[in-house]
């Protein structure tokens, strides 16, 4: 595994990869709370996904997850770091994840562009006001989305937090009717918002790696 550590724009980006050449690239958010285990998150997900991949992480803060922040962390990501990644591994395939509010900044992204066709959201902050009124207007552009929540979310009694279930539900039956059934899926987990998360986001990303791995997108790119 290389693990390469580029300021880009001001910004930190972390570019992993394993040996082999990638067949596509998982673009995420890093907040602080993951940098110390994104080793392990990545190792995790190579030994769980069927086709090599790279992963490129950067840097965010808190503040910068927000209505207001989203549209300025995209501007990066086209600006900045699409540049950078197809500098590095060519014009491959695109996965966005994230988890927490990272996981509701994934499901955004995917709103937005059309080149992330995959999305990989764990625990994604859906209780976040005014998102199924956007999301009624702005369906996904992905070809694939994966969604997990740990079962004891909704358990709490603070609000909103306590009515992330139903939106989650909500948002899988909204993935149901596009991009379809047989390209969306929902996950419970054992346990609450912060079990195994490293876990999670690696079988996350594994699952959309598979799902790209059989269809049309991979295979297109393939045959460049």
């Amino acid at each position: 595994m290389t693990h390469q550590v580029l300021t880009i724009n001001h910004r930190r980006c972390h570019f992993l990869c394993a040996e082999q050449p990638p067949l596509c690239v998982v673009v995420k958010p890093l907040c602080a709370f993951e940098r110390l285990r994104l080793e392990d998150e990545f190792a995790l997900s190579v030994r769980l996904a069927p086709k090599a991949f790279a992963m490129v992480a950067f840097e965010v803060e808190r503040a910068e997850f927000s209505h207001a922040g989203f549209p300025i962390l995209l501007q990066y990501i086209d600006n900045a770091l699409l540049a950078a990644i197809n500098a590095r591994y060519g014009d491959l395939p695109l996965i966005v994840g994230g988890y927490s509010l990272g996981g509701l900044f994934a499901l955004w992204c995917a709103t937005q562009r059309p080149y992330f066709k995959a999305v990989a959201a764990c625990s994604p902050s859906l209780w976040a006001e005014g998102w199924q009124t956007y999301y009624e207007q702005h369906p996904t552009k992905a070809e694939f989305v994966y969604m997990s929540m740990g079962k004891d979310e909704e358990r709490t009694q603070k609000m909103p937090y306590k009515t992330v279930g139903d939106k989650c539900r909500w948002q899988h039956s909204k993935h149901i009717e596009h991009p379809g059934e047989s390209h969306c899926e929902l996950r419970w987990h054992d346990g609450d918002h912060f079990t195994q998360s490293e876990r999670r986001k690696a079988q996350a990303f594994a699952r959309c790696i598979a799902a790209l791995s059989s269809t049309t997108a991979l295979q297109s790119y393939k045959a460049k």
